[in-house]
């Protein structure tokens, strides 16, 4: 090849590579801009001496570039941030790793600012650190969105205190407390009488009064309903006991005003000194047993506490168990006696558990805890299927008590409408609603009501006299007979006020059409009452215990 072509040989490849060089340099001033349009960039030397910074570092923080040339970072740093993340960022960039973390800094006129920053380690050619350049993005709108979003998280809507998420998160970082559970006894009424709005107020009022007799020594926190949890950190145990039990007292002679309404509460408090993580737990048990007692003052101890009878519990259910399996939950008979002539109109079916032993056991002992481990459904069954056999067999009149779980209850109530298909004596069916409390799915209820008499079977309304919604439920449900609280007879020969409710309740039956069963009977005296009333029917122990009748 001779000189001529080779040089110009030559200059093509150098054009050509020129070219290549002059695209990359394009790319990486893209780039740069890029970088700088969106980013926060300085560049610092190994000692952390500020060597560049872009037009986007001077925006943010409000420094000129001759301001920030030559100084260290810490121009920008804020005093919040803690010394171990610069310790955890130096030992990893001296690495000649990447660093990635969040930054509290300050601009020039003291502002705080939060970045997402990189920082990168950049390396001469014997592969040592040059220098490094750090990349930032301000995070500082999201990062107060996230700690709103945090503290709505942690904060009760309706009373601003911290929530049941905050007790546990403030709970798990404290060592040695003790708290109090607090709530407002009746609440549900002033719910089911005035609504939920008013509810809500009388609610924000009680942690207003609350926030207002506890200074700042104590954490007030609203869980749920009516239900609040007082903290203490601070004071001694005993000095604890006493502003609880002044705070009870408290409530009790304070109304809470909402508007032109007054509503005088009073409250229950309990207590627990045990340890952190067994505080709020301890705190429901003593709370649940002074509910069940009728006391306003409890501290958690395990004499006093349910989980005294979690083993008996247990017991209980393994009894429960094997009865159903062995076939021994079993219906005995109670007479209902005319009470005019002394003779047998018809019987109740009870439910009795026989145990390994033969012994007898009332509902009294098994039925609740059947409720809680799903067993009582199985049980309803037994009884409702028993009872109809009952009658099927002896052609006698037979009344079994339905709830409204049993009604409602899918399985128990399809079980049921077959049984009575194949029964031809539903007229000598009667089923005792013993449900004392409001119905809140009446339609429901009510639909399968008459849908069980239209087989012919009549209704009563158990343990009447003791329940707000008692009269009601005759009026909507179309029931056939009043059984009046064995409460109210078992002393009517010795209760004159209990005597003039009876009668009452005997004249409206009366005017209504409705018979009238009278339960307690348990002496010549009551006995005479009755007659006197001229109540219909009457049952108890002057007639006859329940017994088997097959």
């Amino acid at each position: 090849m001779d000189k001529t072509n080779y040089i110009k040989e030559l200059e093509e490849k150098v054009n050509e590579k020129t070219k290549e060089l002059q695209h990359t340099i394009t790319k990486l001033k893209s780039y740069t801009r890029a970088l700088d349009e969106n980013s926060i960039v300085s560049i610092s030397d190994t000692k952390g001496k500020i060597k560049y910074v872009n037009d986007k570092f001077c925006e943010v923080t409000g420094f000129t570039k001759e301001e920030l040339i030559g100084k260290p970072h810490s121009i920008i740093k804020h005093e919040d941030m803690s010394k171990e993340v610069f310790k955890d960022m130096w030992k990893t960039i001296s690495n000649k790793k990447v660093w990635h973390g969040q930054i509290k800094n300050k601009k020039k006129d003291g502002t705080p600012y939060i970045v997402q920053s990189a920082i990168i380690p950049i390396l001469n050619s014997e592969g040592e650190i040059e220098e490094y350049i750090a990349t930032r993005y301000e995070i500082t709108e999201l990062y107060e969105k996230n700690k709103e979003i945090s503290k709505l998280a942690r904060t009760d809507y309706l009373t601003g205190l911290g929530n049941r998420f905050k007790l546990n998160e403030t709970i798990k970082s404290i060592q040695k407390a003790s708290i109090a559970l607090i709530d407002i006894n009746d609440f549900h009424e002033i719910n089911d009488f005035y609504g939920d709005k008013v509810g809500d107020e009388v609610i924000i009022q009680f942690a207003k009064l609350l926030e207002k007799q506890l200074d700042s020594t104590y954490d007030i926190f609203h869980l749920q309903g009516d239900e609040f949890v007082i903290l203490n950190t601070q004071v001694s145990q005993n000095d604890f006991k006493i502003m609880m039990k002044t705070l009870n007292k408290f409530f009790t002679s304070k109304p809470i005003i909402d508007g032109e309404k007054q509503f005088y509460i009073s409250t229950t408090i309990s207590l627990s000194f045990e340890t952190a993580n067994l505080l709020v737990s301890t705190a429901h048990l003593a709370h649940t047993y002074a509910k069940e007692n009728g006391i306003l003052y409890n501290i958690y101890s395990y004499e006093t506490s349910p989980e005294k009878d979690y083993a008996n519990n247990f017991n209980w259910l393994s009894k429960i168990k094997k009865a159903i399996k062995d076939d021994k939950i079993k219906v005995f008979f109670q007479p209902i006696v005319d009470t005019n002539t002394q003779e047998v109109f018809k019987y109740e079916a009870l439910v009795r558990l026989i145990d390994e032993e033969g012994k007898i056991i009332s509902p009294y002992f098994f039925l609740d805890i059947s409720k809680k481990a799903n067993y009582y459904n199985q049980i309803a069954k037994i009884v409702i299927k028993q009872s109809i056999e009952a009658v099927k067999i002896l052609n006698t009149p037979i009344s079994i008590n339905v709830t409204i779980e049993d009604i409602t209850n899918k399985k128990t109530k399809e079980f049921l409408f077959e049984e009575l298909e194949n029964c031809p004596y539903c007229d000598k069916i009667t089923f005792e609603l013993v449900e004392s409390e409001s119905i809140e799915n009446f339609e429901e209820v009510n639909q399968v009501i008459q849908h069980i008499k239209s087989f012919g079977c009549s209704l009563a309304i158990d343990d009447f006299g003791t329940g707000y919604s008692n009269f009601e439920y005759l009026l909507k449900l179309n029931a056939d007979i009043i059984k009046i609280d064995g409460s109210m007879i078992k002393d009517i020969d010795t209760n004159q006020d209990n005597y003039d409710i009876v009668k009452t309740i005997v004249s409206f039956a009366k005017i209504k059409n409705l018979q009238v069963v009278a339960e307690f009977v348990s002496s010549e005296s009551i006995y005479e009452k009755m007659k006197q009333l001229e109540i219909d029917y009457c049952q108890g122990y002057y007639f006859g215990a329940a017994e088997p009748l097959m």
